[in-house]
């Protein structure tokens, strides 16, 4: 078996890949095609992300298709395109703004902490809206969306590369706190998570 970081590793590899050609088609996207594609590459890359992460939560192998509740996981990530797509929306393409990039960022915590606890629903085999916002989310969904938010600061400032390496630590650490998560048996102990 792969070691774990490894495999936190290469599932966030592919998901700061399907963020960056998703942000590069969106940024120059002169018409509806090339806005659709955009959103096609972030549903496809977010399934393939989560289909992986599921497997490392639950200590398979990979690339392992059996068993795995992959339309769940593909709602999972239209959901979660449609939060990137409002937060570039909300921070806008041209040149950076203070204000709109902190509005963004914000929005994209509070809606990236519902996501995440879909996507935990779904690691624990619970119907997908059982919980809609686990508290145990919230540090991680403002770390990713911090790192989000100067990834496109630098992108809009010519430092797109340093933006992907930050965006790249900020989504590994995100996803070792979410593996963690997705590995505890919160139910069996009768915690409470909605309050």
């Amino acid at each position: 078996m792969v070691n774990q970081q490894i495999q936190i590793g290469i599932f966030t590899a592919i998901e700061v890949i399907t963020l960056v050609v998703w942000l590069v088609i969106a940024l120059a996207a002169t018409d509806v095609f090339s806005s659709i594609l955009a959103a096609v590459v972030l549903i496809a890359g977010f399934t393939v992300e989560h289909i992986i992460s599921y497997n490392v939560i639950n200590r398979r192998r990979l690339l392992d298709l059996h068993g795995v509740p992959i339309a769940q996981k593909a709602v999972v990530s239209v959901i979660e395109t449609i939060i990137w797509i409002l937060w570039l929306a909300l921070a806008g393409t041209d040149a950076f703004d203070a204000s709109d990039a902190l509005i963004a960022a914000a929005v994209l915590a509070g809606l990236l902490i519902i996501e995440h606890t879909l996507s935990d629903n779904v690691f624990k085999n619970r119907r997908l809206f059982e919980r809609i916002a686990d508290k145990r989310t919230i540090v991680f969904s403002i770390i990713e969306s911090s790192g989000a938010t100067i990834w496109l600061v630098l992108v809009q400032t010519d430092l797109g590369i340093l933006g992907i390496v930050i965006l790249a630590a900020a989504s590994f650490i995100e996803h070792t706190m979410a593996v963690a998560l997705g590995r505890t048996d919160d139910l069996a102990k009768g915690v409470n998570l909605d309050k």
